[in-house]
């Protein structure tokens, strides 16, 4: 069986030209003969970090019939598809890509880019389904910035003007990493270390894009401990920043867009029977009292858990490594001080 690899970058050139997916090699659908088309949004398909097995989330693989029977012009992940692509690239293709439907592609998270898989794929990505863009992109190669071939992108869509909506949508909320009232919401989700160019550089060209075209940024990094599937944020006038993943979770839900000349009508579909509300109501209010009412004490039964997560993970032995080095360093230098 083909790797991961091998297919994205046999297929990279596809999707900027034919739109087809390169992971269950389906078109993505244009809209019907009325205007409409649904776009179906989600990410974190692995489910649970610690998960282990190698395949989808439980929640996606049961719901996969559901989201089948959706008939999405195309499915978007917001990122972290795979927990490690190099491994697992071949249990997906058996489990989720063979029966996915809809055509399938992902603005890569950073469990993504992780191994080899996405040497070859280069972002920016541009869907177009009539009037509208949907324009993926890599939050991960620039550590939050968006620079270079993905800035110009979207200069392009703003200056173009002929767009009647943009989706654009990344892994990372970058949206909200220097943001007071967005940034409290998702601690722990990945981003930049020193911050980013969000403010500076992209959201000005935002602005100019928002005065003739409807604007919606989707990311997909949420973190452990979500309240929901979905925030949805209107930001400005034409710009809202909305984020959806699951975690293999009761709460598990896909967001779907159904599109049309009249707007967009945006719904959440359970993967679990769980009840849900209109995604409208998943505001940044709703999650900061979702979030303080979620507020456990500390479980300390989790103590002998959580110790050998950390010591088992190979990060914290490249850390170790790296503090031991500095220590011979400093103690070869303070002994060669007069």
């Amino acid at each position: 069986m083909r790797s991961l690899a091998n297919v994205l970058l046999l297929s990279v050139s596809l999707i900027a030209t034919a739109q087809v997916s390169p992971y269950n090699h389906r078109p993505a659908q244009q809209p019907d003969s009325s205007g409409h088309y649904r776009l179906v949004f989600s990410g974190h398909f692995h489910g649970s970090s610690s998960s282990s097995s190698g395949y989808p989330a439980a929640t996606l693989l049961a719901g996969l019939d559901l989201i089948n029977g959706l008939d999405a012009n195309a499915l978007v992940s917001t990122g972290d598809l795979f927990l490690n692509p190099d491994r697992d690239s071949a249990r997906y293709h058996q489990a989720l890509f063979q029966r996915l439907m809809p055509a399938l592609f992902n603005a890569p998270g950073n469990h993504d880019r992780e191994g080899h898989a996405y040497s070859g794929v280069k972002f920016p990505i541009v869907l177009t389904f009539g009037l509208d863009a949907v324009l993926l992109l890599d939050t991960e190669v620039a550590d939050s910035d968006i620079e270079g071939a993905q800035l110009q992108a979207l200069e392009q869509l703003a200056t173009e003007g002929r767009w009647r909506r943009v989706f654009i949508v990344s892994h990372r909320p970058v949206w909200a990493e220097e943001d007071p009232a967005y940034g409290p919401l998702f601690k722990g989700n990945t981003r930049s270390l020193t911050g980013c160019n969000f403010r500076r550089d992209v959201l000005p060209v935002l602005e100019r894009m928002i005065a003739r075209t409807e604007v919606f940024w989707i990311s997909g990094s949420m973190a452990g401990g979500a309240p929901a599937s979905v925030f949805f944020q209107p930001h400005l006038p034409n710009l809202t920043f909305i984020q959806t993943a699951i975690r293999d979770e009761l709460r598990d839900a896909v967001l779907v867009a159904d599109v049309s000349g009249q707007g967009i009508a945006w719904r959440l579909v359970s993967l679990t029977g769980q009840g849900v509300q209109p995604v409208e109501s998943y505001d940044s209010a709703w999650w900061r009292t979702a979030k303080a009412q979620g507020t456990q004490g500390f479980n300390w039964r989790l103590v002998p858990y959580l110790a050998r997560t950390v010591i088992t993970d190979h990060a914290f032995w490249w850390g170790a490594g790296a503090m031991f080095v500095l220590l011979l360093l400093l103690r070869a230098l303070f002994r060669r001080w007069p």
